[in-house]
Formats: structure tokens, C-alpha cells, sequence
């Protein structure tokens, strides 16, 4: 089984309406703390073969002392750190010593990075909660890529793509990106996730933006294909044919951890999690790796809802048919996980951390 533990040196500088994450400014990781986490975490990887990752979020570099972090991340001997490169540009762009930090990067084998955009200008400052977003954004890609960095853009499609696709094409071709992703953006049963439904991308979006995906470097057909088949209208033939329990006692092959500031180990990604650990700094090796090797996957399903607690699958149906049809979600769980939210279903969540 793949484990990845999300740990988190630093807050964040946005609240994207469509994230689940426990986003925000918060508390800086101590640096011994982050050395001596990062320590325990490669002690207990030993005991895993098959290996483990993990990935330092929610926004490295607003950390003080990165390049020592990044040093110890990149010279462990039994866990591999994930380096997913996705930035903001706020905590780099603010930083007087921005060429350091990127060279620490540089030096330590990292050199792709991202960023994400959710329209122009004021739209995507309006979904990140964050005024001057979108202007510090760019100048860090542009940053980035003066800095012989792999820049990567992220489109996090919503339905101001429809207005905005114009404006995006022409700074697209303006800048000098390595390469275009196009998200859309999933939904898990958190109360966060709610924020992001006034903004959600319809196939009627889709159809206006059609003509600008092959200059975002898109199969134009694919992603229509994809956006259909995860819409609300095509769920209910899905329903035909699975059974929930089946679906939530299926084997994950993917087990999600995430490290909080106060040096605090949770079953689950930043957000969503499950189950506390217990403080990683306090955590046996040995014991810690036996724990974690009897966790079940949590990549899906079950990581959210008890079986038991599973509605019948009539009252599914109606709840998913009762949501506009032409909504278009990342994927057919985050269908089921946003009819389960009108149903009032419970979730395995801690409410608290």
C-alpha cells in the first residue's frame, strides 16, 4: 500500500472556497521540531519496503528557515519526499530573500513548481478569500521561470472560466509555461466545501469554454467526455449498478497520514482527517510502523462514512436527482459524498483538531 504523510511546516496565505484543507495562516512548524519529525518519519519508514512519501505543505515557503527543512527532506535514507511544487506566490513574492529560497530549492533537487488559477484578477481573488492574489501568483510563476524553474499552471475550472477564458488565453501565451493542467475541483463531505457550489462549473461552461482548450494545451473531446460522464445527470445510470456497501468496503491501496505544526500525526489528508495518532515526536518507530501497517487504505469511500451509517439507495437516488443536473464534479464519489451532505449523513470526521 502507497502511505503519504502530508506535512505541514507552515499555513497557508489563501482560503480557496473550494478547498477542504485546514487552510489559513496558522502557526510556523518549529524548526528543530520539523528536523526531528522528519527524522522519525524516515525511522519509521524503514519498517515499510515498499516505501513511503511525504510531502511538505501548505506553503513551505512561508517558513523562516525552508532551506534548512528542504536539506532534511532531501537527505533522508527510507522515506521519499513528494515535492507537488504548488504555490501561491503570496509567501515567496513577500519574502526579501525569494532568490535564496528558490536556490535552496534548486540545490536540493526541486525544481517544479506551480501555480493555480481560478479566472483573472478579481475572480480568482474572490475564490482564494485573498485581495492581490492573482497579481503576486503570476509574478511568482513568472519569478519561477527567470529562475530556470519548470513552471506549471493549474486551471481550476469554475463558472467564471466562461467570462474569463479570453483573458486567460492571451496571459497564457504571454508566459513562458512548461505545462497546463486542467482540475476540476472535487468535493468531500466538509462543511468548507460548501463555499464552492454558487461557483461550480456546469456542462453549459463547458461548451463556452470548448473553443479555448486546445490553446490550454487540452483534448478539447476528452475533457467534454470527462465533464459529462461526472456530471449529476449521468450519476443515476452509475446507480444502477454498484452497491454501496460494496463501495465502501472496497480495499484502498492508498493511505493518506497528515503531520500538523504542533507535531501531531492524523489518520487522513489536512482537512479531512479521521483519527489521532498522537504527537510524532513522542511516537515509537517500531510501534508507530505497526500501527500505521494495520490502517486501512483511505483513498475513497470509506474513509468518510461508517457502513452502517450508509443511506438506502432509493433515498441516493433522490437526493442526487434533487441537485441541478448539469453540474459537473471531479469525480462520481464527490457526487455521492454531496448528496450524503443533504441527507444529513454522519461522517467519521474529526470535528475538532
Amino acid at each position: 500500500m502507497e502511505i503519504n504523510v502530508d506535512f505541514l511546516v507552515s499555513g497557508c496565505n489563501t482560503q480557496c472556497k473550494h478547498c477542504y484543507v485546514n487552510g489559513g495562516p496558522g502557526p510556523l512548524m518549529q524548526t528543530d521540531d520539523a528536523l526531528a519529525c522528519i527524522e522519525k518519519l524516515d525511522q519509521i519508514a524503514a519498517f515499510f519496503p515498499q516505501g513511503m512519501s511525504f510531502t511538505l505543505d501548505h506553503e513551505p515557503m512561508n517558513h523562516s528557515e525552508i532551506g534548512k527543512i528542504l536539506y532534511a527532506a532531501s537527505h533522508t535514507k527510507h522515506i521519499t519526499n513528494y515535492h507537488h511544487g504548488m504555490t501561491t506566490g503570496l509567501g515567496l513574492m513577500s519574502r526579501s530573500d525569494k532568490e535564496a529560497v528558490i536556490q535552496a530549492y534548486l540545490e536540493n533537487g526541486y525544481n517544479e513548481f506551480g501555480i493555480t488559477l481560478h479566472g483573472v484578477c478579481a475572480h480568482h481573488d474572490e475564490i482564494v478569500n485573498r485581495k492581490g492574489a492573482f497579481d503576486k501568483a503570476i509574478a511568482a510563476a513568472r519569478f519561477l521561470s527567470q529562475m530556470g524553474c519548470r513552471v506549471q499552471i493549474s486551471l481550476m475550472v469554475n463558472r467564471f472560466f466562461a467570462e474569463d477564458a479570453g483573458q486567460l488565453s492571451r496571459l497564457i501565451d504571454d508566459m513562458n509555461v512548461n505545462d497546463i493542467y486542467f482540475a476540476i475541483p472535487i468535493f468531500t463531505p466538509h462543511a468548507k466545501m460548501m463555499r464552492f457550489e454558487p461557483y461550480r462549473v456546469t456542462l453549459e461552461t463547458f461548451e463556452k469554454i470548448r473553443r479555448y482548450l486546445p490553446g490550454w494545451r487540452q483534448d478539447a473531446e476528452e475533457i467534454l467526455e470527462r465533464a459529462r460522464k461526472n456530471s449529476v445527470g449521468e450519476a443515476e445510470e452509475k446507480l444502477q449498478s454498484i452497491d454501496l456497501h460494496s463501495l465502501w468496503t472496497e480495499k484502498q491501496d492508498t493511505l493518506y497520514l497528515s503531520l500538523h505544526q504542533d507535531c501531531m500525526l492524523y489518520v487522513g489528508n489536512s482537512g479531512v482527517e479521521t483519527q489521532a495518532l498522537g504527537d510524532l515526536r513522542k511516537l515509537e518507530p517500531e510501534i508507530a510502523a505497526e500501527v500505521i501497517r494495520n490502517l486501512p487504505g483511505n483513498s475513497d469511500y470509506g474513509a468518510f462514512y461508517d457502513v452502517e451509517n450508509l443511506p438506502g439507495m432509493e433515498n441516493v437516488r433522490e437526493a442526487i436527482m434533487a441537485l441541478p443536473q448539469d453540474l459537473v464534479y471531479g469525480d462520481f464519489p464527490s457526487i455521492l459524498y454531496r448528496a450524503f451532505v443533504d441527507l444529513g449523513i454522519p461522517t467519521k470526521l474529526l470535528s475538532k483538531i
